[in-house]
């Protein structure tokens, strides 16, 4: 049996954890570097407000948001997307990994600087956006995915299957939900008309998923819908902005 170190117990996994926003650059900006929001973590009603205070604190300095999460709360996913597209920012799927963490919790709390700019890297290769993640990626102007990195819709958990909305476990190309739920669906087709993505798209998608799986997107699924409007490659991977001397990281806090 192996010891745990003092505190790690307690620690929650990197995906458990409740989404936080971080600034992250690569190496350094006194000539140039490529810089990013980081969103990674298990999207909740409190995620919005961090974004929020984070994106004042930039005073209209525009980064790319680069998504990590299994997803989350609906309502934050949708209040988030909307926060992103207000600030003209674009998105993308990607793993942010921070200088000296360890590999199996690469974005470590210990390497995040609260009161401004964390080091590392950032990559496509392993990422992945699911369940209510994909709502907030929507919020991009310019949405990047690649096909190494994973976008995952499903039924919206709303309660227990009834019997009348199909049958457990089955898929019903009709729901989008667990239960029937018309305000629900009017509030995400306005939403997604909102980001200039396909509702009936992506509600098919939705349908596509049993109860208690995934469908995943291929790049043609989501270029169709409009959900992804940009395809990423090695040479252009989410994060790659550049600034040069005379743009070099704020003062912001993250949060």
């Amino acid at each position: 049996m192996m010891a745990a170190f003092p505190g790690e117990a307690k620690q929650k996994p990197p995906e458990d954890r409740p989404m936080d926003f971080i600034l992250v650059h690569t190496g350094d900006c006194s000539e140039s570097c490529i810089q990013w929001i980081s969103a990674e973590g298990e999207i909740t009603s409190d995620s919005p407000k961090r974004l929020k205070a984070l994106l004042k604190r930039l005073k209209g300095k525009k980064l790319p948001v680069v998504f990590q999460s299994y997803g989350g709360a609906v309502n934050g996913a949708l209040a988030i997307g909307r926060l992103i597209r207000a600030a003209g920012l674009e998105t993308a799927v990607g793993r942010t990994t921070l200088n000296d963490c360890p590999m199996l919790d690469r974005r470590c709390t210990q390497k995040i600087v609260r009161n401004g700019w964390s080091e590392g890297e950032v990559t496509s290769a392993g990422s992945y956006c699911y369940s209510a993640c994909p709502l907030a990626f929507a919020g991009g102007t310019v949405r990047a995915g690649a096909g190494i990195s994973l976008i995952g819709l499903h039924q919206v958990t709303n309660g227990r299957k009834s019997a009348d909305y199909g049958t457990p476990g089955k898929r019903n190309l009709d729901a989008i939900s667990t239960r029937s739920d018309v305000a629900l669906k009017r509030k995400l087709s306005v939403y997604f008309t909102e980001m200039g993505i396909k509702p009936d798209e992506m509600f098919a998608m939705m349908g596509l998923a049993a109860p208690d799986g995934m469908h995943f997107l291929s790049n043609i699924e989501a270029m169709k819908s409009g959900l992804i409007t940009k395809e990423s490659n090695y040479s252009n991977e989410p994060g790659f902005v550049f600034y040069a001397t005379d743009a070099q990281p704020t003062d912001a806090v993250a949060n």
